[in-house]
């Protein structure tokens, strides 16, 4: 350790091994859905696997985006999830009332026309994924709102 530092010091002894990742998340940096999040790692069976999360405004949305800057970050983190950490499956989530699409106004609070664009908008991105990265084996889409999270078949 520096002896030169100076402020608070958090003592935890992480594992220094490499891994393989179960999977590479995208999901948004929401709070609201951080307690989510976690619970739909324990009743996914990740609880305790190896996980790359790529947590962003929009969650998804940036690979959905084929004008966004952001497509170029997002792509850029796959690509490493895939070389680093050798990650076959990709799990995309967006959330209703996401301030990165505007929130549910855009949508004159029709719950409906929100579903359904964010289930568009996920399918573009399990496109943009699947056309990019072709060795994922699978990409699950998901749209979270205040009940829970739900899976769109695409």
């Amino acid at each position: 350790m520096d002896t030169a530092t100076t402020g608070p010091f958090v003592k935890f002894d992480s594992p220094k091994e490499h891994y393989t990742a179960h999977a590479c998340i995208f999901w948004c940096f929401d709070a609201r859905f951080a307690d989510l999040y976690n619970e739909f790692l324990n009743q996914r069976g990740f609880a305790h696997a190896k996980i790359d999360l790529v947590k962003g405004a929009g969650g998804a949305q940036a690979l959905a985006d084929m004008d966004s800057a952001d497509r170029t970050v997002a792509q850029s983190q796959l690509a490493k999830s895939i070389r680093l950490h050798h990650a076959e499956r990709v799990i995309l989530m967006v959330h209703m009332d996401c301030g990165g699409y505007g929130g549910s106004k855009t949508f004159s609070g029709d719950h409906q026309k929100e579903w359904d664009h964010h289930a568009a908008e996920l399918k573009k991105a399990e496109a943009f994924v699947r056309a990019t990265f072709p060795e994922i084996k699978e990409v699950e889409c998901w749209i979270a709102d205040f009940d829970g999270a739900h899976q769109i078949a695409v």
